[in-house]
């Protein structure tokens, strides 16, 4: 047994050993709306550290509709969704999301963490078996800690080793879950997602597709990269976020009718969590309406896509091979990998943070693009990062 500590010295010795290892987080606050820029102590920062990919986050027609909301409805949901009642404005948007993902039903979360650890803790137990890949989310992550079920983490992206997997286990478990994300948030990468449904109609399992960085962006209207794909169809559970491209909060669950009343009877998270606030609900309902005419708005960013990825791979830069608005620059020094952050930060005005252990394995500068960057932001984005990596 350790030796008995107070309350405060037990705090106050953990985060020293935090800094001493070199992975002390701090907050950095702005004042701004969000944006391709940001105000940061007074400063104008090119912002490249965020997920508003579409950059509707701030809008003119989200705020719009958020004010006609609040006046007509107030704010708060004031409780959970069973107890206090379900605002029409909760039942639109998921009946919206239902139609637009070409689901039966669909069932919003106040947060996208929330909808995958509500999700897996609910449908998994101790006879059941999931299959998942090294690099899902942290949500994901958690949701199968909670659910108790057997787990078999297969490396990243290797689809022969999830057939193994399968082919091994499969008839031991009552339900067998595959579970990834399609666009992979730390690397920028995506699941091989045709070949995972062609493993999942083969061994009978569960398909869970984590949609978060992918909603929105990809698909004929957004809908996401398995309607890219072609086989939006062949999943059983398709989750996504309202935070990212749609510039609001919350996430959902969509599915078959059973799936979401089974949710709403088992799902802790939903069941013990205070509803979406009106604000947030009614800036989501538009922001899909938006996104499902935003072809331009996407081809933007696609452009923004293929030019950053054309100017990163030009220099000698550690680039993890990306196939998104995410780019990860490794480095091999946690300290380097700070110090470059806080030095495209305080001497060029560009916020590109940095992601170290436990987050990742290899610290890494993460950098996403949005719609509305302009090509002299990602020229002077690559130029800093080349003086500062270079010398």
């Amino acid at each position: 047994m350790g030796k008995k500590l107070n309350f405060y010295e037990f705090l106050a010795n953990n985060i020293e050993q935090i800094k001493c290892s070199s992975l002390y987080r701090r907050l950095r606050i702005f004042s701004s709306r969000s944006g391709p820029y940001v105000k940061y102590n007074g400063k104008k920062v090119i912002q490249v550290s965020s997920n508003n990919y579409l950059c509707l986050a701030a809008d003119p027609r989200l705020q719009q509709a958020v004010s006609e909301a609040v006046k007509k409805y107030g704010v708060g949901s004031t409780g959970s969704r069973l107890i206090s009642g379900t605002h029409e404005l909760h039942a639109q948007l998921e009946e919206q999301i239902a139609q637009f993902k070409g689901t039966e039903r669909a069932i919003v979360f106040s947060s996208g963490y929330n909808a995958n650890l509500g999700t897996l803790s609910a449908l998994l137990g101790e006879d059941d078996a999931v299959y998942s890949d090294e690099l899902n989310h942290a949500s994901i992550i958690d949701g199968i800690r909670l659910s108790r079920a057997q787990k078999f983490i297969y490396k990243h992206c290797d689809t022969a080793e999830l057939e193994r997997l399968l082919s091994e286990n499969h008839h031991k478990y009552r339900l067998n879950v595959i579970v990834t994300d399609s666009i992979f948030s730390m690397d920028g990468d995506r699941a091989p997602l045709k070949e995972i449904a062609k493993l999942k109609e083969t061994y009978g399992a569960v398909l869970f597709v984590d949609e978060a960085h992918a909603f929105g962006i990809y698909g004929p209207n957004g809908e996401g990269l398995a309607h890219e794909l072609g086989i939006a169809d062949k999943i059983d559970i398709q989750m996504g976020t309202l935070s990212k491209a749609a510039g609001s909060k919350g996430g959902y669950i969509a599915g078959s009718n059973d799936l979401i009343d089974y949710l709403v009877n088992k799902s802790r998270s939903f069941i013990y969590s205070t509803a979406p606030a009106i604000p947030s609900i009614a800036a989501s309902i538009e922001a899909i309406e938006i996104i499902k005419k935003a072809r331009k708005l996407r081809k933007k960013l696609y452009k923004n896509i293929d030019y950053l990825k054309s100017k990163l791979t030009a220099q000698n830069f550690n680039l993890i091979p990306s196939e998104s608005a995410i780019f990860c620059i490794k480095f091999d020094d946690i300290n380097e990998t700070s110090g470059v952050s806080d030095q495209l930060l305080e001497k060029y005005n560009i916020m590109a943070s940095a992601i170290r252990p436990p987050t990742v394995a290899i610290p890494r500068i993460r950098i996403c693009t949005m719609a509305l960057h302009e090509k002299a932001d990602l020229d002077y984005l690559v130029e800093s990062l080349s003086e500062l990596i270079q010398n």
